[in-house]
Formats: structure tokens, sequence, C-alpha cells
């Protein structure tokens, strides 16, 4: 039944964003979708690069600090939680909220995990908040520059708007003609379907447990499981987050 609703919302959606396209020239129809597409594409390495510099700098070593004990410890401690809930209580919440999502404590990565924590404990600490907490702030932190600079990017090239207009001007390009409208527009309004999609399963997993933030829900919908697999965008946004 999710599902459903989900499509019909996806539906919905669409008719908005092309009846919108309808109305306007396609010159500015075309170039808009160029714009869109050349802003996700400038955002998408700032949104990686800043995701890792700002957990290497700025997460990992605050993170390292909190759990150093609990995982050197882990050996020694009597308690009735086994060594990775112990050691997920050191972790912030977003990490707790998204592990499962993430699948940083499952699978392989598990099988990662309880392997240092057989070895050496002395040294395996980053390597274990690598493991566990890197996918979900990195995930996060890039969604956050990707909006950050997508938004930036479409603001200066939508400055340069007007120049363009007049270079590629003529009363052809310039007319309003709702089927070629929503064509030439197809490609914006495809960009920011992906962009959206992209922010729920980057972020959604680090929310609070509500239904509409539980990104694979969104998979019960056969218009989001579809772009979901052709999503170019998380292709490279997400590329070493997930398993």
């Amino acid at each position: 039944m999710l599902g459903i609703l989900l499509d019909a919302a996806t539906i919905f959606f669409f008719m908005y964003m092309f009846k919108r396209c309808a109305v306007k020239t396609q010159l500015k129809n075309a170039v808009e979708s160029l714009m869109f597409a050349a802003s996700a594409f400038v955002a998408v390495p700032i949104g990686v690069f800043l995701g890792n510099f700002c957990y290497s700098n700025f997460f990992r070593p605050v993170i390292v600090d909190r759990v150093e004990t609990l995982v050197t410890t882990s050996a020694d401690v009597d308690t009735s939680m086994n060594s990775i809930e112990r050691i997920m209580s050191g972790m912030p919440t977003m990490v707790n909220n998204g592990a499962r999502i993430y699948h940083t404590i499952s699978g392989d990565n598990l099988n990662q995990i309880n392997k240092l924590l057989a070895g050496d404990l002395s040294t395996a600490t980053g390597e274990i908040v690598d493991i566990i907490a890197r996918p979900v702030i990195d995930g996060v932190v890039r969604a956050l520059f990707f909006a950050i600079a997508f938004a930036g990017c479409y603001r200066l090239f939508r400055a340069f708007y007007p120049t363009i207009e007049a270079y590629f001007y003529n009363p052809d390009r310039a007319a309003v003609s709702p089927t070629n409208g929503m064509v030439l527009g197809a490609g914006k309004v495809v960009v920011i379907f992906l962009i959206i999609l992209s922010m729920i399963q980057l972020v959604g997993p680090v929310l609070p447990d509500f239904i509409l933030f539980r990104p694979e829900l969104y998979s019960q919908s056969f218009i989001f499981k579809l772009f979901n697999e052709n999503n170019l965008i998380m292709l490279f946004l997400g590329e070493g987050l997930t398993a």
C-alpha cells in the first residue's frame, strides 16, 4: 500500500514540475536543464572531497578519543553487552541511527570488526571507527556540502542566463510551447528528483525513526526503485559508503 502511495505522490510531483515547465519559454527550459545538470556535475566532487576532509580532520579524532577506552578494554570487561554494543554506546547518535541502513555493523563489516577485536587492541580503534562511523558521517556531510555547492553553482550559472538568452534568442526559441517546454525541461525535473532521492538515501538513516525517514520503505515504490537503480548522482556521491 505504501508503495502505491509513494508512486502516486511521485507522479503528482512530476505532473507539477512538468506543468511549470509548460509555461516557460523553450529556451529557458533548455538552459535550466543544462544548468541543473552542470550544477550537479560540479557539486558531486565538491561534496565528496569536503565530506572526506571533514570526517578525517574533524570527526574521526573526536570519535576515536570517545571509544578508544571501550575498544582497548573490550577483552577485560565482564558485561552483559557484547563488544560491538559497548563500542556503539560510545558512538554519536547519528552513527547509531544510521548503522543498520549503512550496514556498518553487519556482514563483512562485522567480520572485519571481530577480527580487529581479536588482534592488537592498542591499534584497532581507528580502523574500527572507520568501519562503523565513516560511512554514516561521511554520507551526511557529503549530502550537506553537495546541497550547498549545488545551490551555489546554480545561482552562479543562472546569473549568466540573460547573456545566454541574448546570444541564442530568436522568436522560435523564445516561444512558449507546452509540449516542447516539457521535453526540454525534462532534464531539470529528473535532476531534481534524483537529488531528492539521494538526500533521502544519505540523510534519512540518521534521522529519528519516523516512517517517512526510512529509506528502505521507498524500495516499495516502483518509480523510486527504478530511479534508485539508475541514479547517477548517488552512484558518484555515495561511492564507497554503503555495502
